[in-house]
């Protein structure tokens, strides 16, 4: 038995690249993870471009990638923007998802009176600010569409988690993380099979604290994997 293959999915502002500690690790266990590059990301004249920028609009275009790499079952790991993409895919096709990981998940309010995935309002805007310097790397109008999304009231994506059948791992960045960490137990609790852990390294936890997020997600991911001695009893 083989481990199906793996797609990574970067955050907002960054690419697909910030996987590298992750393939160095899976590669040589016979699984070599396929990390796509969101819509509005890259250079200047080669990113993809798209009036708008819905959320909807990003999980077509990720599924489109995944199609023409011919992935039909795979398992799924998303980070920030990437982690709430994967949750969507996740709750529209789970039967193609056999494992998925959400590293510091954006997790959207139920209603207009539930407060929203950071702890302080003012994070948005700062990111948004910040992000007008990166142009040459993201299209800044991007990151405001996106943000305004992710920051807006998505009670059916709320409504489409007991969808997500298939094992979960919910990683948060702990204190040091702008996201609101209390909000992660929220969503495991509506979760058939997830398993929540803390790793304190901030927002951006398979960088900052690479050893002990690679402890947690290798073992998770290549679970199905053959050991050593299984494959000399199959040579």
């Amino acid at each position: 038995m083989t481990t199906d293959p793996i797609v990574c999915l970067h955050g907002i502002t960054s690419s697909h690249t910030t996987w590298g500690g992750l393939v160095l690790a899976t590669k040589p266990l016979g699984n070599d993870p396929y990390c796509p590059t969101l819509l509005g990301h890259g250079p200047v004249g080669r990113r993809r471009k798209m009036a708008g920028y819905s959320l909807e609009a990003f999980v077509a275009d990720v599924m489109a990638q995944i199609n023409r790499a011919g992935l039909d079952r795979f398992q799924l790991v998303g980070h920030s923007l990437g982690a709430h993409l994967a949750s969507m895919i996740a709750e529209r096709f789970p039967e193609r998802i056999t494992r998925l990981v959400l590293e510091e998940l954006p997790v959207p309010a139920r209603s207009r009176r539930d407060p929203g995935p950071v702890y302080h309002r003012w994070s948005g805007l700062l990111i948004k600010i910040g992000a007008l310097r990166g142009y040459k790397d993201y299209d800044p109008v991007m990151v405001s569409r996106v943000l305004d999304q992710l920051g807006s009231p998505r009670p059916e994506w709320w409504q489409q988690l007991p969808r997500l059948t298939m094992p979960v791992l919910m990683i948060g960045g702990g204190p040091s993380s702008y996201l609101d960490q209390r909000r992660f137990q929220m969503v495991a609790d509506e979760l058939p099979d997830a398993r929540l852990i803390e790793i304190d390294g901030g927002h951006r936890v398979h960088i900052t604290r690479s050893d002990e997020f690679l402890a947690q997600v290798v073992p998770f991911l290549m679970a199905d994997a053959p050991t050593p001695l299984e494959h000399e009893l199959s040579d």
